[in-house]
């Protein structure tokens, strides 16, 4: 596969995906209860999946775009994670009715520490074609 193309397949639904959570960000608050105690769940689970997606997107493209070693894979991935978990809070003190909570960064990088826990562990446990499909878009 030419280089750009590589680049391109693997990088684009990461930085995609990054612009969804930016731009879900800059809503004034998005409610999704109006129980108060059920917002907040949904809320924060919301808040874990987006990051448990994003670390296995940036996972991906690193392991399928660089010669890193498998070990700094995960660790960059994670940092680069937390890393856009940090700005997006810090990007929600600029929006209306929002605030950065550290709190919130604490979801978000349990989010990535799951999908870097499946990403490590669980993903060998898949057949070979689901696995493949997963991290190397084949």
């Amino acid at each position: 596969m030419i280089k750009i193309k590589r680049i391109a397949i693997f990088w684009l639904p990461t930085f995609t995906w990054m612009g969804l959570i930016f731009f879900l960000s800059s809503f004034h608050k998005l409610q999704a209860s109006e129980v108060g105690w059920q917002d907040f769940i949904i809320r924060k689970l919301a808040h874990f999946l987006e990051y448990f997606i994003l670390y296995f997107l940036f996972y991906r493209a690193l392991k399928n775009t660089t010669k890193l070693s498998p070990g700094r894979v995960f660790l960059l991935a994670f940092l680069l994670t937390v890393f856009y978990a940090i700005s997006d809070e810090y990007h929600q003190t600029f929006v209306s009715g929002r605030t950065g909570r550290p709190f919130d960064i604490g979801v978000d990088s349990s989010g990535a520490l799951f999908s870097l826990i499946f990403s490590w562990k669980l993903i060998n446990l898949l057949p070979d074609n689901i696995k493949k499909t997963l991290i190397t878009n084949r």
